[in-house]
């Protein structure tokens, strides 16, 4: 192939897929960055059972550069509380709502991500910000909260799929 056939090849593909994207099952899975600009992550599960607010504002004052990105599947009390902090820190965020980034309840909802590499020893924000337990048990099994949640994603991802005309 010469090279101007290359290039038209190049063009056309582009243009039928798409523009390539560098380690595309990363960023799905790190809501659409790569994982070693992650400072810190919250996932699903995290984010239903917790607000961490707090923890965020802190790192958004100490890193003014960072994006906050937020998964379009959250609940949206949840969006609104976190949206409302990056606007009151003047901090840019991103909400993403494409069905091909994770929705899990142990993948990411929640994302606070640096320009460029970082390599954050841990992202998991309870590990980077740990809370006394406040109790020693709970009254609902481990497996009916994981149903709970799941269900609670099923839920919002049919919403989605629905609001966007998109099928199962």
């Amino acid at each position: 192939m010469s090279q101007s056939e290359d290039q038209m090849d190049k063009h056309l593909q582009s243009a039928m897929f798409g523009t390539p994207v560098l380690h595309p099952d990363e960023q799905h899975r790190n809501l659409g960055t790569f994982h070693e600009r992650i400072d810190l992550g919250i996932t699903f599960t995290q984010a239903l059972l917790r607000d961490y607010s707090v923890e965020l504002q802190q790192e958004m004052t100490a890193h003014p550069d960072y994006q906050l990105l937020l998964h379009g599947l959250l609940d949206q009390d949840i969006l609104d509380r976190y949206i409302k902090l990056a606007n009151q820190q003047n901090a840019k965020f991103a909400i993403r709502s494409d069905l091909m980034y994770q929705h899990t309840p142990d993948s990411l909802a929640i994302a606070l991500a640096a320009p460029t590499a970082i390599t954050a020893e841990t992202i998991n924000i309870d590990d980077r910000f740990p809370l006394p337990p406040l109790c020693e048990e709970t009254d609902l099994p481990k497996h009916e909260l994981f149903e709970h949640i799941h269900n609670h994603l099923e839920h919002n991802r049919h919403l989605l799929g629905a609001k966007h005309n998109l099928s199962e």
